[in-house]
């Protein structure tokens, strides 16, 4: 195998096994608390777009092969456990840096964005696992180009969420134990 391919392929297994407890997770979410869940997005989001930057450009497949499973009654169903799990604390307010001219905050949600990463991780995972070349060179493809486009901004929003609800609401009580 050239080294190229040996490359990509280390980078598909584990962009793989990411999407694959990504998924496994969001699917479970009713089983879980809204701190497990919290906590455990917090912690693989950085995961997630750390291997969609490190992931090679490749090109676009020339044979037909690029499906989608997730349907937008899928979709619906994540978002619904997810916003009903994340309750008040799935909607925050935003400002749009790709448009520094509008000044005005954005409403975003949550759940709307985690579902979003789900319906991109599960359409790569479902490639992944067809065991055929063609679906593994559009999932190669579509995994970067989707990170670019669709799911690698939407994870940075929902750390820097995450991070004010968890990290900063934390720290400001543990440190007032120092005093």
């Amino acid at each position: 195998m050239p080294d190229d391919a040996k490359h990509i392929e280390r980078h598909l297994i584990e962009m793989f096994t990411l999407a694959g407890e990504y998924c496994i997770k969001i699917e479970n979410a009713e089983q879980f608390s809204k701190d497990e869940i919290f906590t455990f997005l917090h912690k693989i989001s950085p995961l997630l777009y750390l291997r969609g930057l490190l992931f090679p450009i490749t090109e676009e497949p020339e044979e037909e092969g690029d499906e989608r499973i997730v349907t937008e009654e899928q979709w619906e169903n994540v978002f619904n456990t997810l916003r009903n799990k994340f309750g008040t604390d799935d909607n925050f307010n935003y400002l749009d840096f790709a448009t520094p001219e509008n000044i005005d905050p954005i409403k975003g949600s949550l759940a709307e964005l985690f579902s979003d990463v789900y319906q991109d991780m599960k359409d790569f995972a479902w490639l992944m696992t067809k065991n055929s070349l063609v679906a593994t060179k559009h999932a190669a493809y579509d995994i970067r180009k989707l990170f670019v486009a669709n799911w690698g901004a939407k994870l940075l929003l929902a750390q820097l969420v995450m991070h004010s609800r968890l990290i900063t609401e934390n720290a400001e009580e543990d440190y007032a134990d120092l005093d």
